[in-house]
């Protein structure tokens, strides 16, 4: 995953909030597989009405990548 959409997703933990995707394009996320990584339970998803799909790690994540 791109070191960028990482310090993203970590400093949105840290702030405990949810990141839309669609502001995540222009770091790549497209490349990312969402589905495995949420199987894992490294990533959080969910579909807003609004916002379509957002993002946010969840603890296992933040330490997974904030190593």
């Amino acid at each position: 995953m791109n070191n960028s959409l990482v310090k993203i997703l970590i400093e949105a933990k840290k702030l405990n909030k949810w990141i839309p995707s669609k502001f995540l394009v222009k770091y790549d996320i497209q490349k990312v597989n969402l589905s495995e990584l949420e199987d894992l339970v490294l990533i959080l998803t969910i579909k807003s009405k609004s916002g379509g799909l957002l993002l946010k790690l969840p603890l296992k994540g933040y330490h997974h990548f904030n190593k």
